[in-house]
């Protein structure tokens, strides 16, 4: 299945390997701040935006999928419900953001091979994989 799609990521993994990346460079709550941009211009989660269920302080790279946007522009509201939810999550006063500056370079090569495979079923699935 092939659809009109685009995967937002601050993963550096990412930005070469999806034939529609848009790279946010930023934190992981910038990628989900950009994701709810483009839900309200009416384009829809393809994957949960806190899949694998990790958290704020556990992963400092962040990859939505989304697809559209349709004909008649209009925000899917499960859509705007998933990420409005994750944002509240990454603000919370009790969360920790972790950015990828605060990771050693080794151990941020871990992190974003992690969010890469996590993604890679999705983005193959979808028809977005390798450029």
């Amino acid at each position: 299945m092939t659809c009109r799609g685009v995967l937002v990521t601050n993963n550096p993994f990412l930005k070469s390997v999806s034939s529609a990346c848009e790279f946010v460079d930023g934190t992981s709550l910038d990628v989900l701040k950009r994701t709810r941009d483009l839900i309200h211009m009416g384009w829809v989660l393809l994957t949960h935006p806190l899949y694998g269920n990790l958290r704020p302080h556990q992963h400092p790279y962040r990859s939505v999928l989304l697809e559209g946007p349709h004909d008649v522009p209009s925000t899917d509201q499960l859509s705007l419900e998933y990420i409005e939810n994750a944002v509240a999550i990454f603000t919370s006063p009790t969360s920790r953001m972790m950015s990828p500056e605060d990771a050693p370079p080794a151990v941020r090569e871990d992190f974003a091979f992690i969010d890469a495979e996590l993604m890679k079923e999705s983005l193959s699935r979808y028809g977005l994989a390798l450029k």
